[in-house]
C-alpha cells in the first residue's frame, strides 16, 4: 500500500494495549487528570469578616477583682447616699415633732429671724456654714489621726471630682457605636433602613433556601419557522402527497414532505430539550443567609440567567449565537452530534439512495448486486468518506434518461436548498431564505406540476404564509440551519426577576443595623453609675493610706531638721510584743464603729451622754456584723468566680488566611467560627481541573484525514467487491476520529459546567475539611463525565441492532436478487460469522465478528482488529494493539 511505509506505531499508554477501543470510548480516551485546588481563592470569596473563638479558663484573678469591685463598688455608693437620705428623712420627721411638743420660743424667734432675713444673708449664712464644714469634713474617722482623715477626704472630693469630669468628657467625646434591632420588618421598611444604614444593615433569612422558579421568570422564543405553517401537517407538509411514480431522488417536490417532518421533530426536540433545562434551572435553589439588596439581588441574579444564557458575538456570521451550556442543553447537542456520526459513518442504506446506489455484474452468469457510495456531487465529494458532500436541490424532468442521472442538473434550482448524503446533513446543510420570499414560495408552486401535468397540489398548500422577514431575529434570512439547530431555535429570552418574592420568603425574623453616636445622655450616666462606684472604693483604699505616706515623710524631715533626739525605747520580747498586739487588735474589733460620723454630725447636739454610749455600742455591733457579712461575701464570690469556669469569646475582624490558619492550630473547629460573607461560590474561583493528556491515537496520523483515505482506496465498482474490508477499517478510523473530537469537546462543556456550579458554605472550612469535601466533589466529576456519554453511545448501537438497517457493505444482511417467478423481489439474509467455530448471527447478536481480513483474494489476520456485523460494532470489539507493533503496521502496509 503506498504512503504507507512512514507510519509510526503508538507509544506506551496508561492503558493495556489490548484495551478495547470500547473500553476506551467509555473513560472519554483520558490519560488522566491534572486537579488543582486553590484554597486561598475559595478564601478570599468567603472572605469572612470575622472569626470568633472561645476557650474556657478558671482562677481569672483579673476577672474575680472586676467582678468584686463591680457588684461592691455601685452597692457601697447606692447605700452610702440612700442610707444618708434616710438619716435625713428620719432627724426631719424627729425635728417636726419636737417643734409641735415645745412652745421653746428662743426657737421660735430664731426661726422668725431666719424667715425676715434677705437672700443675701441667706445665701451668706450658707456658705459660710459649708464653709466650716469643709473645713472640718472627715470621711475617714476610723484613721487615728484626724489630720490625716481631714486631709485624704479632701483629696478625696477632689480627686473624685476630677474623675468624674474625667469620666463625662470622655464619654461625651466618645463615639458610641450603637447596635438597633427592628423586628419583622416590611419590605419598605428594609428598603428605607438600607437606604440609611447600607453598609451596617443585616437581615438573617428564616429561610436559606428560594427556588429559583419563585424569584426569576425566564420565556424562550424560538424561530418562527417552529410555528410556521411550513411545519403544519395540514398545511406545507401535504406538498408532497400527490407525487408518484419515479423522480429525481434530488427533486424538491418529492422530499419536501420529509424535509419539513424532519424540520418539525427538530423543532419538538429542541423545544422539549429547553423545557426540561428550565424544569431543572426552575428547581434549583437561591441559598443566601440574610437578605441581600435589592442591586446585589438583581446582579446575582442577572448572572444567574448568563450562566443559562450565555451570549457571545460570532463575528464571522455577525449574528449573536446563544450558546447553551447547560447540562441538558449540553446532553441534547452530544446525543445529536453522535447520532448524526454513528449514522452517517455506518453507511446504512437510505430510502432516496443519495449516500449510496446499488450496482449489479454477472459474473460466472451469477448477479451480483453491490452498493456503491455515491461520487457524483459537486467537486466529486464521496459519501463514503465524506457525509457532508452537497448538490443543489431542485425540480427535475421526468423523462427517462438524463433526468434520472444524479449527476443531471435541475430545471429549476431553490434558492438555499441543498441535498446531501442523509436527510438531516441535507437540512443542516440548507437555509430558509426561499422561504422568507413570497415569490419563491409562488414559483415552487407553480413548479409543482412540472413534466406532471396530470398531479394536483392540495389546496390548503396554497394558503402557507412566507416567514415574516421585518420580526427582529439574531438569524438572517440565509442562516444555515446547521446554526439555527446547534442552537436548538432560540431567539431571544424574556427575563424578569421578582424582589419581592425572594423577600417575602426569605422572611427576616429582625434586622439589626448600627450607627455612631456622640453625647448620650444614657450611655454617659450608665458609664459614670459603673464606674464612679469602683473609682470611689479604690480612691478611699489608696488615698488614705498615701496621706498617711506623705505626712510620716514630711514628720520624719521635720525632725531630722529640728535634731529632736528620741527617747530610747525598751525593748520587749518577741512574745509580749505579740501579746500586746493582740489585745490592740481586741480593742480596735471591740471599738471599730464605721458609724461614728453620724455622731459626730446630728447627735451631739441633741442626745444626752448615756443615749450616745446606747448609740455607740449598736453602731459598733452593726459595724462588726457588717465586716462579717462583708468577709462572707467576699469569700463566696472569690470562691464561685475561681472555680467557676468562664467561657472567654474573642473576635478577630477581617482576619487573613494566615492568622485563619493560625488561629485553626490553636483552637478546635467546633470553637472556632468564621461565618462567609458569601456563602456560595463558583468552583471555576477555586478548582481547575482538566485531562493532562488523551490517548495518543487522538493525535496520531492514524486519524487523519490522508490515513483513511489512504485505507480506503478508490471508487471503482470493483474495490466493493473485492477491497470491502479495507473500506471498512476506513471507517473505523474515521469513526474513531469522530468520537476523539466528540469526546474532547463533550469533556470541555462538561468542565465548563462544572466550573459554572456552586460550592455552598455558611461557615469557613478548614484546610483540612475542604481538601476532603474537594477531593470527594472531583473524584465524582471524573467519575460521571463519561457516564453520560456513555449511556448515549451504548442507546444508539443498541437502537441499531433493534432497528436492523442495513449497511451498504452488507456486513449484516446480505441481498439477494428472487427469480421472475418471485417477481424479481430483493430479499435480504443475515450475516452468520464463524470466527470462533461459534455459528453467530447478525439478526441475533450485535458482537458477532471476524479477524480475518480479505482484499483480492488475499487473507490476512491484524491482532486487535476486527470486523463486525456493522462498522461500530467492529470497532468497538477491536483494540488498537496492532498500532503499536511495527512489524503489524509493515504486514498492513504489504496487505
Amino acid at each position: 500500500m503506498q504512503g504507507f511505509s512512514f507510519v509510526k506505531p503508538l507509544s506506551s499508554s496508561h492503558f493495556e494495549q489490548n484495551t478495547t477501543v470500547n473500553d476506551l470510548f467509555h473513560q472519554l480516551f483520558i490519560e488522566s487528570w491534572n486537579p488543582m485546588i486553590n484554597f486561598t481563592g475559595y478564601f478570599h470569596i468567603c472572605s469572612p469578616n470575622s472569626c470568633t473563638y472561645s476557650y474556657n479558663r478558671r482562677f481569672n484573678l483579673f476577672y474575680i477583682i472586676v467582678t468584686i469591685i463591680s457588684l461592691f463598688g455601685g452597692l457601697k455608693t447606692i447605700l452610702y447616699f440612700s442610707t444618708l437620705i434616710l438619716v435625713i428623712f428620719i432627724r426631719r420627721i424627729q425635728n417636726c415633732k419636737n417643734v409641735q411638743n415645745t412652745n421653746d420660743e428662743h426657737s421660735i424667734m430664731n426661726q422668725t429671724n431666719e424667715r425676715n432675713q434677705n437672700f443675701k444673708q441667706w445665701f451668706s449664712f450658707h456658705i459660710s456654714k459649708i464653709y466650716q464644714k469643709y473645713l472640718t469634713l472627715n470621711m475617714f474617722p476610723l484613721l487615728s489621726d484626724i489630720i490625716d482623715g481631714i486631709y485624704s477626704t479632701r483629696i478625696f472630693i477632689l480627686s473624685l471630682i476630677i474623675g468624674v469630669l474625667v469620666l463625662v468628657f470622655y464619654s461625651s467625646l466618645t463615639v458610641y457605636i450603637r447596635i438597633n434591632s427592628v423586628y419583622q420588618p416590611s419590605m419598605n421598611e428594609y428598603e428605607q433602613l438600607y437606604k440609611q444604614y447600607s453598609s451596617t444593615l443585616t437581615c438573617p433569612c428564616t429561610r436559606l433556601s428560594v427556588s429559583y422558579s419563585s424569584i426569576i421568570y425566564m420565556k424562550p422564543y424560538y424561530h418562527q419557522v417552529c410555528s410556521s405553517d411550513f411545519v403544519k401537517d395540514d398545511k406545507w407538509l401535504l406538498y408532497s402527497l400527490g407525487i408518484d411514480g419515479f423522480i429525481n431522488s434530488r427533486d424538491f417536490r418529492i422530499r419536501t414532505s420529509t424535509t419539513f417532518s424532519m424540520l418539525q421533530k427538530l423543532c419538538i426536540l429542541s423545544m422539549e430539550a429547553v423545557t426540561n433545562e428550565l424544569a431543572v434551572f426552575n428547581s434549583l435553589q437561591f441559598v443566601n443567609r440574610q437578605v441581600l439588596p435589592k442591586t446585589t439581588f438583581d446582579i446575582q441574579t442577572s448572572q444567574l440567567i448568563q450562566q443559562f444564557q450565555k451570549q457571545v458575538f460570532d463575528k464571522k456570521n455577525l449574528v449573536l449565537i446563544l450558546l447553551v451550556i447547560t447540562q441538558t442543553l449540553t446532553y441534547f447537542l452530544n446525543q445529536f452530534q453522535l447520532i448524526r456520526t454513528s449514522i452517517q459513518l455506518n453507511q446504512f442504506i437510505t430510502a432516496d439512495s443519495n449516500n449510496a446506489v446499488l450496482r449489479g455484474t454477472l459474473s460466472n452468469l451469477i448477479d451480483s448486486h453491490r452498493f456503491v457510495s455515491n461520487n457524483e456531487w459537486d467537486n466529486t465529494c464521496s459519501c463514503g468518506t465524506n457525509g457532508s458532500c452537497i448538490a443543489s436541490e431542485g425540480v427535475f424532468c421526468r423523462s427517462y434518461g438524463t433526468c434520472f442521472l444524479f449527476s443531471s442538473k435541475p430545471n429549476q434550482t431553490i434558492p438555499g436548498l441543498f441535498v446531501s448524503c442523509l436527510l438531516v446533513e441535507s437540512i443542516l446543510a440548507s437555509s430558509l431564505e426561499c422561504f422568507y420570499n413570497t415569490s419563491c414560495i409562488q414559483m415552487l408552486i407553480d413548479w409543482y406540476p412540472f413534466d406532471r401535468t396530470e398531479t394536483t397540489l392540495d389546496p390548503r398548500v396554497l394558503n402557507v404564509t412566507a416567514l415574516d422577514s421585518t420580526i427582529n431575529s439574531r438569524f438572517s434570512p440565509d442562516t444555515k440551519l446547521d446554526i439555527i439547530v446547534s442552537q436548538l431555535f432560540l431567539e431571544y429570552w424574556i427575563n424578569s426577576t421578582n424582589f419581592s418574592s425572594y423577600y417575602n420568603q426569605c422572611e427576616p425574623d429582625q434586622c439589626f443595623y448600627t450607627y455612631e453616636e456622640r453625647f448620650n445622655r444614657a450611655y454617659i450616666i450608665g458609664t459614670l453609675l459603673g464606674i464612679v462606684g469602683g473609682l470611689s472604693v479604690v480612691l478611699r483604699i489608696l488615698i488614705p493610706c498615701i496621706v498617711i505616706l506623705l505626712r510620716r515623710m514630711y514628720r520624719q524631715c521635720r525632725r531630722f531638721q529640728t535634731n529632736v533626739r528620741r527617747e530610747m525605747i525598751v525593748e520587749i520580747g518577741i512574745r509580749q510584743r505579740i501579746t500586746l498586739y493582740l489585745i490592740q487588735f481586741q480593742q480596735f474589733i471591740r471599738t471599730i464603729n464605721f458609724y461614728r460620723k453620724v455622731k459626730n454630725t446630728h447627735l451631739q447636739e441633741i442626745l444626752q451622754t448615756t443615749d450616745e454610749i446606747s448609740i455607740i455600742q449598736r453602731q459598733q455591733i452593726a459595724t462588726r456584723l457588717y465586716i462579717i457579712l462583708f468577709i462572707v461575701a467576699i469569700v463566696i464570690i472569690v470562691t464561685f468566680t475561681g472555680l467557676n469556669s468562664q467561657i472567654q469569646f474573642i473576635k478577630v475582624s477581617s482576619p487573613t488566611e494566615l492568622i485563619f490558619e493560625q488561629l485553626q492550630l490553636q483552637y478546635s473547629s467546633s470553637s472556632l467560627s468564621c461565618p462567609c460573607s458569601q456563602i456560595s461560590v463558583q468552583y471555576s474561583k477555586f478548582i481547575s481541573i482538566k485531562p493532562i493528556a488523551y490517548h495518543q491515537v487522538c493525535s496520531s496520523y492514524f486519524i487523519s484525514s490522508n490515513f483513511i483515505q489512504l485505507l480506503w482506496g478508490n471508487e471503482s465498482l470493483e474495490s466493493y467487491y473485492y477491497d470491502v474490508d479495507m473500506k471498512i477499517l476506513s471507517l473505523h478510523f474515521n469513526l474513531l476520529s469522530s468520537f476523539c473530537s466528540l469526546a474532547k469537546i463533550m469533556i470541555e462543556q462538561k468542565i465548563e459546567i462544572f466550573y459554572s456550579q456552586q460550592f455552598i458554605s455558611v461557615e469557613l472550612l478548614t484546610h483540612h475539611s475542604f481538601q476532603i469535601q474537594i477531593d470527594s466533589i472531583i473524584e465524582n466529576f471524573i467519575y460521571q463525565v463519561p457516564i453520560n456519554f456513555r449511556q448515549i453511545h451504548n442507546y444508539i448501537i443498541n437502537m441499531f441492532h433493534a432497528n436492523q438497517l442495513h449497511n451498504i457493505f452488507l456486513t449484516n444482511w446480505n441481498l439477494h436478487l428472487s427469480s421472475y417467478a418471485e417477481f424479481y423481489l430483493m430479499k435480504t439474509d443475515p450475516i452468520t460469522y464463524n470466527s470462533t467455530n461459534v455459528s453467530c448471527s447478525c439478526a441475533a447478536m450485535s458482537t458477532c465478528s471476524r479477524s480475518i481480513l480479505t482484499r483480492y483474494n488475499k487473507a490476512i489476520v491484524l491482532p486487535g482488529l476486527v470486523i463486525g456485523c456493522l462498522p461500530i460494532y467492529g470497532l468497538r470489539l477491536s483494540t488498537l494493539e496492532c498500532l503499536y507493533d511495527s512489524i503489524c503496521l509493515q504486514k498492513l502496509s504489504n496487505f
